[in-house]
């Protein structure tokens, strides 16, 4: 039965009858055929199929909820069974923004695979919204980000603290006027922005400087824009990027300022052709967090995972 139902599941993702048959390396008719026969068994109609893309009927909705639930419960059977080889075979998926996937999650998952090499680790990069929707699906094990969670949705794992910065280019003439203010890659690694007698520098001075912002759906995005508001302007955007690495790339061409965490900084090797400042404005300190869905059951792998990075600060992810 679950052979059918995961055929059901993949037209259903695909919306599509040829796109499914072939991720399930089978014909479209023989596909098309075995789901027919199903409907022809329950007597409903699950797919729609005078519309392109393929949609679901009304039972069609009830029955791929239903299915749904089943498939958690066929993977949380499925995991169980991995857990009894003693983490020697196994898998992990990991939901993860795109600039954690490019600087931060390389290196738990080094020291992760070093303990446990036999897992298989995945990765899911997306933005937020879609990846609380890959978590609470069931499409991933864990998820790390820097938002806030509903802790009645899932139980969290805060990992480390880090602060936002401005990050502007090392020969921006700016930089003459707050040198007492000013932080090298090598002061950020020396946590001196930390300090409560590190100057904090109000953003009023670059209300006429491009800036280059990450893509909406991203924290630093919405913390950006709220605190140039807070300062009085709205930032005249450049480009909206979506790679922390693409950011780091056009501000060294001299191309705009931008808001960067310290936890990029030390784990990015950024070079010298950027200086920073602490900012004057609230919030400007976040947790980053490691979650799961709750009431679900937590692989070995999973429960490794966490044990793992929960030990981990800072000093063990800069050090290799």
């Amino acid at each position: 039965m679950f052979r059918v139902l995961h055929y059901i599941y993949e037209v259903y993702r695909e919306s599509s009858f040829s796109k499914a048959a072939q991720k399930l390396f089978l014909s479209q008719s023989s596909l098309s055929l075995t789901i027919k026969r199903y409907e022809s068994e329950i007597g409903v109609q699950i797919f729609d199929r005078s519309t392109m893309p393929v949609k679901l009927t009304d039972a069609g909705v009830i029955i791929i909820n239903e299915i749904q639930k089943l498939l958690a419960i066929e993977q949380d059977m499925q995991t169980y069974l991995e857990d009894y080889r003693e983490l020697k075979t196994g898998s992990l998926t990991i939901g993860v923004p795109h600039m954690f996937a490019s600087y931060l999650l390389p290196r738990y998952i080094a020291k992760f695979l070093h303990l446990y090499p036999d897992i298989k680790v995945n990765i899911a990069e997306s933005d937020l919204h879609s990846l609380q929707e890959i978590i609470l699906n069931g499409d991933a094990d864990l998820l790390i980000e820097c938002h806030d969670f509903d802790p009645e949705l899932f139980r969290i794992y805060p990992l480390f603290e880090e602060h936002i910065l401005l990050a502007v280019p090392a020969n921006d003439p700016i930089n003459r006027k707050n040198t007492k203010a000013l932080l090298t890659a090598a002061d950020i690694l020396a946590d001196k922005h930390v300090s409560a007698a590190c100057p904090a520098i109000s953003l009023t001075p670059f209300e006429k400087h491009p800036f280059l912002m990450l893509e909406r759906g991203y924290d630093l995005h919405s913390r950006g824009l709220r605190f140039c508001r807070e300062s009085g302007f709205e930032p005249q955007v450049f480009m909206y990027l979506n790679q922390l690495a693409t950011v780091y790339s056009f501000a060294k061409q001299h191309l705009g300022v931008t808001f960067v965490s310290d936890t990029a900084i030390k784990l990015s090797n950024p070079g010298s052709e950027l200086v920073y400042y602490k900012i004057a404005a609230e919030n400007t300190t976040r947790s980053v967090n490691m979650v799961h869905k709750r009431n679900r059951y937590i692989s070995k792998a999973a429960g490794a995972f966490i044990e793992l990075a929960s030990m981990l600060d800072m000093h063990d992810l800069v050090t290799p």
